[in-house]
């Protein structure tokens, strides 16, 4: 470079015949930081990917989609274990929220994020330890009241963070909802016992036939323990009260799923059964019941058409694929029969509002219909039994009454999964409950350090906009299908109906994961920097640096990073690092400080030889 109409200050005036002595490719950019020009600096910043959001207990999925595609099963394994207990429960059961959120779904199909859970889940199955250990005790006892969903993960976190877990379950075998609310069919008792085997396995205790109210009181186990989880759920199912509804062969459905996932059902379906309800619980009643020997199923709905009802849309197609029938716009008013059900009465009925939260406005003036039955299986929601519960912690709602942390007053109680849920607009799911038992248990933990509780304002960047992304990297790919047993088999088995990936096909789904916001080690932006600007000590997620000391800005590698982790802010927004304008010579400390000693050397320096 010739120091022609350059102001070299004195101290630097050597005589090398005009010209600057070459500094090494190493050294140059130190001496002449060309980062000074730009205007806009390139940053790193992981934004939240949608199903991540989405997910009610958080789970890192798009982390875990990342090893899978990778092959990092274990990595991943341990990675969704950080939040979920039961993956393989999960990966069967959820309503996969997180699959609606899903960026994909907006450009060709949603990531099947519940078979790669479910891929996960059953590689954890067949280790022979699992991942996770019990923390270091901490010399507490925390009791848990119910191991369902909720009680299953806060058992599960709080015997993570080192307390004496004791779970007390009223039924004879524990796993709450998971056991006798979903079919087996859809979850295999051997699938969940295995998940119980872990809990067993990190030092937890679990009583059986052990009710709150009956073998257990309230001082009890305030004196007993350090804290209590209440994570009872709802246990009781509603009535439509309709007349005659006590008449024999008139069925409640968590009762009826209970027993036969209890294994204790005695229930004898005649070959025309009606179910009452349009929800997930009705349409595994409508399913239940042809696998228990109906020969015709029909559900029968307040709601207009199947768009408004509140059922997971698989599962609706599933159940009319098994041939299950469907009458809309009426409800139940009578059940008719001389002591037994004989036939239904149906008047038209509609909400008075809003589908599924208003009131059910029925036509008594119009004729009524008469539907023929021998069984008739009522799904329309269930409620708690609280009995036991002091009624200062009672609320309108008939649920527990619990602050925003869950905890019930000033108390050492604590409450979680739908036992709170209900009624406060949150849907109720498998994993809500589990995300909810994983913050109470946290915020027990907080109480018992002596922590005060409050809330996390960590300000969030969800990345829904597929603008923020560069779509160009990512070609259009089917999403891999799960296979279902043939609709005439299944409907005559108890054997599982959906099946799982082969580790071909979870890999591949995975890799169709657009990693939304998040680095996912591309190296698109170390390859197409005009600059050496990039550095990353290996290729892996998070690595990368930009050098800003020379960095001019271009804005080459926001533009061609696929997943939107990349993103340009205006240089002034900093303070700290290069500033504009400030010199290349600068010899006195301060920005450039570092350059002075390198510098002053300079002067020493032989000639170049040209």
């Amino acid at each position: 470079m010739s120091t022609k109409g350059t102001h070299i200050p004195e101290r630097l005036k050597i005589t090398f015949g005009g010209i600057t002595p070459a500094p090494s490719q190493e050294k140059g950019q130190d001496l002449f930081p060309t980062g000074n020009w730009r205007a806009i600096r390139p940053v790193y910043r992981d934004k939240l990917p949608p199903c991540n959001n989405a997910c009610g207990t958080n789970e890192k999925i798009q982390g875990y989609l990342d090893l899978v595609k990778r092959g990092k099963y274990l990595d991943a394994y341990a990675l969704i274990k950080e939040d979920m207990p039961f993956p393989s429960v999960t990966g069967r059961v959820c309503y996969h929220p997180c699959e609606q959120a899903c960026n994909r779904g907006k450009y060709d199909e949603a990531i099947s994020i519940r078979a790669v859970e479910r891929f996960l889940g059953d590689l954890g199955q067949n280790l022979k330890r699992d991942v996770v250990t019990a923390g270091p005790s901490n010399g507490k006892k925390v009791a848990i009241v119910g191991s369902g969903p909720a009680g299953h993960s806060a058992a599960y976190q709080l015997a993570r963070l080192g307390y004496a877990v004791t779970i007390l379950e009223k039924s004879p075998k524990p796993g709450g909802l998971n056991r006798g609310g979903i079919p087996l069919w859809v979850l295999p008792p051997q699938i969940l016992d295995r998940e119980i085997e872990r809990l067993l396995e990190l030092g937890i205790t679990i009583k059986t036939n052990c009710e709150v109210g009956k073998d257990v009181t309230w001082n009890e186990l305030k004196k007993n323990y350090d804290a209590v989880v209440l994570a009872v759920g709802l246990t009781e199912a509603n009535s439509v009260r309709a007349e005659g509804e006590d008449k024999e062969g008139v069925i409640y459905g968590l009762p009826f799923l209970r027993d036969i996932g209890m294994g204790t059902s005695k229930v004898k379906l005649g070959p025309r059964v009606a179910v009452i309800g349009g929800g997930n619980t009705a349409i595994d009643c409508a399913r239940e019941a042809l696998r228990q020997g109906a020969m015709e199923v029909t559900m029968i709905t307040v709601e207009s058409n199947t768009d408004e009802m509140p059922a997971v849309p698989e599962d609706l197609h599933d159940m009319l694929e098994e041939g299950v029938q469907l009458v809309h716009g009426r409800a139940m008013t009578a059940v008719l029969g001389n002591g037994e059900v004989e036939a239904l009465q149906l008047h038209p009925a509609r909400f008075s509002g809003a589908i599924n939260a208003s009131p059910i406005t029925i036509n008594r003036n119009a004729p009524p219909d008469q539907f023929f039955v021998d069984n008739v299986i009522i799904a329309v929601g269930q409620h708690a039994s609280l009995a036991w519960l002091p009624d200062e912690f009672k609320n309108e709602r008939g649920t527990i009454k619990a602050d925003r942390f869950g905890r019930l007053g000033d108390t050492n109680f604590f409450a979680a999964g739908d036992i709170v849920q209900l009624g406060t607009g949150q849907q109720l799911m498998v994993v809500n409950a589990v995300g909810d038992g994983k913050r109470v248990a946290f915020n027990v933990d907080k109480v018992l350090r002596g922590e005060a509780l409050q809330p996390r304002n960590i300000p969030v960047d969800v990345i829904f906009d597929l603008n923020r992304m560069n779509m160009t990297y990512f070609p259009h790919f089917p999403r891999v299908q799960q296979t279902l047993l043939p609709p005439d088999s299944r409907k005559k088995t108890s054997r599982e109906v959906i099946q799982g990936l082969s580790e071909e096909q979870t890999v591949e789904e995975a890799a169709r994961c657009f990693s939304c916001g998040t680095c996912n080690a591309c190296d698109n932006c170390y390859l197409v920097c005009p600059e050496p600007c990039i550095v990353r000590p290996a290729r892996s997620n998070g690595m990368y640096k930009i050098l800003v000391d020379y960095c001019k800005g271009c804005r080459v590698c926001i533009e061609e990073c696929p997943t939107g982790c990349l993103e340009g802010v205006p240089e002034l927004d900093f303070d700290t690092g290069v500033v504009r304008m400030d010199t290349a010579f600068a010899v006195s400390p301060g920005l450039h400080g570092r350059q002075s000693e390198q510098l002053r050397q300079l002067a020493e320096q032989p000639a170049k030889n040209i």
